[in-house]
């Protein structure tokens, strides 16, 4: 009896200890978010350069032509819609009023009720289109700029972008960060040579199903890079940790964790893995900062494939209609491509 008491004790003593470390890695965590927010905030407080100012500008003034297409459209989707209640309401009070006495009026009531129907039908179905032309032109102006000014630097050719271009689910897939992924989505697809080398780039979701429903377990930029890795079979998966919106990675059934603290953690089956995330290679991955905007990072490194996805909050993925576009976006991404940039020549 006394063994059993004392058993009970210590499992009671290891849980509340337990809390208390998860407590303490919370707590650090968010003193980490909040510091890294300070200096995110002091380098948005850098005026622009004129390029800068210059590439904003021109996506305000695509943003506000598509801004003011949409409200005039619902204006006038407004006054159609009333205008054809009115028809519907007065066809259907002479159909009443005088059905009995003029018998031809009930199938001319009904006819106007039924080609006002078409008509708006048709109209709405032109102005849809209509409006989602404007968007794309929207769209790929905005995607014109970023990723001219993104991928054009030293270092970078042959670039090519589709602004609506899909990424194929299985380059997502393979990288195996999760399981039971059902589907990507994707838009502002980049490919480009970045030191001689394929780097294929996307803002993407993926997505697992829940309760007939899917539901993103990444969002936010993805990058797919060539290696040099070699080792058939093997391969090596990190997660810079984040705070409740971060979703661990947990396609590591086959992998042991190796090395792990607060800050991330390493999975792989490769024995020497050492060799490739040196620790000077761990501290550059470590420079993407956790704050309000980056939710966590994950990499992934197998024969042939370097890739990093960095998980963002949805206000930093959506793209701007009724609020002014925020050049320090375009600031964020650049920083966190160019600390990626450094992962992938660290890793080769």
């Amino acid at each position: 009896m006394p063994l059993k008491k004392y058993d009970k004790e210590e499992e009671l003593k290891q849980q509340q200890e337990a809390e208390k470390v998860q407590e303490e890695a919370t707590n650090k965590l968010a003193l980490t978010i909040e510091e890294n927010e300070r200096l995110t905030q002091d380098e948005n407080a850098e005026p622009l350069s004129l390029d800068q100012e210059t590439i904003k500008k021109n996506i305000e003034e695509a943003r506000n032509f598509y801004f003011e297409a949409s409200k005039k459209q619902r204006r006038i989707n407004t006054i159609v819609t009333i205008a054809v209640m009115v028809v519907l309401v007065a066809a259907l009070v002479l159909m009443i009023a005088l059905s009995s006495t003029v018998q031809w009026i009930t199938y001319v009531s009904i006819s106007i009720m039924i080609v006002a129907l078409i008509c708006v039908f048709i109209f709405q179905r032109f102005a849809k289109n209509k409006l989602g032309a404007k968007a794309e032109d929207y769209i790929a102006k905005l995607y014109n700029e970023i990723d001219t000014y993104l991928y054009t630097k030293e270092g970078f050719s042959d670039l090519s972008f589709k602004p609506q271009g899909q990424l194929k689910d299985e380059i997502f897939f393979d990288a195996r960060f999760y399981k039971d992924l059902k589907s990507t989505r994707s838009r502002n697809l980049v490919s480009v040579q970045y030191k001689g080398k394929l780097l294929v780039a996307a803002d993407l979701a993926g997505n697992i199903l829940i309760k007939n429903r899917l539901s993103p377990m990444f969002l936010g930029k993805f990058y797919d890079y060539e290696n040099s890795y070699d080792k058939e079979g093997k391969r090596i998966i990190m997660q810079i940790k984040g705070g409740e919106l971060s979703r661990p990675i947990d396609d590591v059934e086959d992998l042991k964790l190796v090395d792990g603290n607060d800050t991330y953690a390493i999975y792989t089956n490769d024995e020497e893995w050492r060799k490739v995330l040196k620790q000077d290679v761990i501290k550059d991955i470590c420079k993407l900062k956790i704050d309000k905007t980056l939710i966590d990072v994950i990499i992934s490194i197998r024969p042939g494939k370097t890739s990093v996805g960095i998980d963002y909050v949805d206000e930093f993925m959506n793209i701007p209609v009724e609020h002014e576009f925020d050049f320090n976006q375009v600031r964020r991404t650049e920083k966190d491509l160019e600390k990626v940039l450094k992962i992938f020549d660290d890793i080769e």
